[in-house]
């Protein structure tokens, strides 16, 4: 159409995925000077983005609020196990930070970017440019797209498999937490639901404020008062008698399942969730997106390797056929395994040598069962 303007490029989400790509897209010198359009739903949902990354390679420093250079296992049992995981660190973003950056310095600073608040109805691709429409009647033209809009392929027959959790910030009237390490995973508390495989995590800010959160891997739907109640007998379990104030909720859900990237359709990209940035089996994506992003602005080939996927299918089939071993094989596995190494190998740079070393601690008979199963 005579006299539309036609952007160089339309980011469609405003979240991890679409920011952060548009962050990579401006540090490239030859996209300076394009126009860029970028579509926000407004979706401001409290996210707490984690990731490790050794030390000099992090993702945003300066918008990180703690790391952490130890993290601890609490088994079924209850033996707290804490490691050092040098050269590597576990790392905080609140997605406050996150958002108040980009909206209140970063895209005010670019007179490039365009912020368009709605929902994308539909994108048409034509021979030179994508049409864009929006829910709301408005409609924009762009030369590509990246998307994050994921395409609804679910097989809505068999049960959605899913990371549920339930996190309350919480201050004690008293120092009471090691603020020096992240407790990853505790499997202490009683696994009451058949249903379910339970487990806590705790983000230490300080020796009295913390993250604790309730972490549910099931196929049911979520259920608030059910984790509400779990997370107060963890409390009881291992804060009795402390007061405390809750300061904030966090709540949430991560599909656990390997997303088939959405297709490239030559001027549409698909980013974030759509392009299988979220790790199925851990729910970890934060660092996975940016390296994407990064990947995308300098037409890089993709780095993500097809034995990782393998190795994801296997432990999904496990969680949602066999949910009750997994509290005894993360036992197993952060007992025999240093924890520097499980990261490294949950973060897909472990070598193939390193990767059998590390199934060859684990119940063989087990995963085998499981890769026999899987997708069936």
């Amino acid at each position: 159409m005579k006299g539309t303007r036609i952007y160089d490029l339309a980011i469609v989400g405003a979240g991890a995925a679409g920011l952060q790509l548009l962050y990579e897209y401006f540090q490239l010198a030859e996209n300076i000077d394009k126009q860029v359009l970028l579509i926000d739903s407004g979706d401001r949902t409290k996210k707490s983005w984690c990731f490790w990354a050794e030390k000099g390679h992090e993702s945003f420093p300066f918008l990180i609020e703690k790391s952490w250079s130890q993290i601890t296992y609490c088994s079924t049992q209850g033996r707290k196990q804490t490691q050092e995981i040098n050269p590597q660190q576990y790392h905080y973003i609140p997605s406050e930070h996150f958002f108040n950056y980009f909206f209140d310095q970063y895209i005010p600073a670019h007179s490039q970017i365009t912020v368009e608040f709605g929902w994308v109805k539909n994108l048409t691709e034509t021979s030179e440019n994508v049409d864009i429409e929006l829910i709301n009647g408005k409609s924009f033209v762009a030369e590509r797209v990246a998307n994050s809009i994921i395409e609804k392929s679910i097989n809505l027959g068999e049960p959605i498999l899913s990371q549920h959790f339930w996190g309350k910030f919480i201050e004690f009237d008293s120092d009471v937490l090691n603020s020096e390490s992240v407790t990853i995973m505790d499997f202490s508390q009683k696994q009451l639901n058949p249903e379910y495989a339970l487990f806590h995590y705790i983000l230490p800010f300080t020796s009295r404020k913390a993250l604790i959160e309730t972490t549910v891997f099931s196929t049911q739907a979520y259920n608030e008062p059910e984790y509400e109640k779990m997370w107060n007998v963890y409390m009881e379990e291992n804060f009795a008698g402390l007061s405390y104030q809750i300061i904030d909720i966090e709540r949430g859900t991560i599909p656990m399942k390997q997303i088939k990237p959405s297709s490239a359709r030559g001027r549409v990209i698909p980013i974030g969730t759509s392009a299988g940035n979220v790790k199925p089996s851990t729910g970890y994506a934060f660092t996975r997106m940016h390296r994407d992003a990064i990947e995308l602005v300098n037409k890089q080939k993709k780095t993500k390797k097809a034995r990782y996927s393998f190795y994801d299918s296997i432990l999904l089939n496990m969680i949602q056929k066999e949910n009750q071993v997994i509290p005894k094989v993360m036992d197993r596995l952060f007992s025999k395994m240093k924890f520097a190494n499980i990261l490294r190998f949950l973060d897909e740079k472990t070598n193939i040598g390193e990767e059998l070393k590390l199934f060859s601690q684990l119940q063989i008979p087990l995963f085998l069962k499981h890769l026999l199963t899987r997708n069936r």
